[in-house]
């Protein structure tokens, strides 16, 4: 019965996945881009996640 632990094994690897998303979003709204003259336009759900 191997089905079992490869369902949760998906689950947990979805989970981590998506932290991972969540991380990236938050570490993004609450920085400037490092390139010169190029700032692109972020969505509206991203202000939810600033800092300031």
């Amino acid at each position: 019965m191997k089905l079992p632990r490869i369902n949760t094994i998906a689950k947990h690897s979805l989970k981590i996945l998506s932290l991972t998303a969540l991380l990236s979003a938050y570490t993004g709204a609450n920085m400037a881009c490092c390139f010169l003259y190029h700032d692109p336009k972020k969505p509206e759900a991203l202000k939810n996640l600033k800092k300031f």
